[in-house]
């Protein structure tokens, strides 16, 4: 969830995208939330390193971020979520090359059509949003608004499997509503507004 910390970051380092004071301000609030809702202190010293590292993941999500909204935004939805999930499908290619197809392959239909829903409701709709608004409300605010999935997994757990929502995760939600409500921008930018307003490279 400190994914906006390195978006905002990436955005200004590379693409001359100086942050506003309401995104720096939001990201701030999520990492409040995300040190909240994850207890970090919980983790023990010997695996601080390994916590240190994970923090690659979030690096790549808003290196991701950046790359779609500056570099990909010409190209067609479609072939973003294509050259996007590209990385997900080389990295899961060896755990597919090293498993037995009857371990890949659903057991019956009702698993196709699971699988099948999945796809469509929680990958392509969601991708093809995200892909298409990105460029549009800036890199800071995507990053941003996507840390809604916070308090939406929580309400999910509580809805759909009975879940109870503690008082730290509440507050980590309450944070997280609050910064989309900071970034909340008047009217939408494009990216190439700003890129119009950088530096030439």
């Amino acid at each position: 969830m400190t994914y906006p910390v390195f978006t905002i970051v990436i955005a200004w380092a590379l693409f001359a995208d100086a942050p506003t004071r309401r995104a720096s301000m939001a990201s701030g609030l999520i990492v409040l939330a995300a040190i909240i809702a994850g207890s970090p202190a919980s983790v023990p010293i010997e695996h601080m390193p390994l916590l240190v590292m994970s923090l690659a993941a979030p690096f790549g999500f808003g290196f991701g971020i950046c790359v779609l909204v500056y570099k990909l935004s010409q190209i067609a939805p479609l072939a973003r979520i294509a050259s996007v999930s590209l990385g997900s499908v080389l990295g899961l290619a060896p755990l597919v090359l090293s498993s037995e197809v009857a371990e890949l392959l659903p057991g019956d239909r009702t698993d196709w059509l699971l699988i099948v829903g999945i796809g469509l409701v929680t990958a392509l709709v969601p991708q093809l949003i995200y892909t298409v608004c990105s460029p549009v409300i800036g890199a800071s605010q995507t990053a941003v608004v996507g840390s809604v999935e916070l308090p939406t997994m929580f309400a999910v757990g509580f809805l759909a499997f009975g879940e109870a929502i503690t008082a730290p995760q509440a507050i980590a939600c309450a944070l997280v509503l609050g910064a989309v409500a900071i970034t909340k921008s008047r009217k939408a930018r494009t990216v190439s507004t700003v890129l119009a307003k950088s530096p030439k490279q």
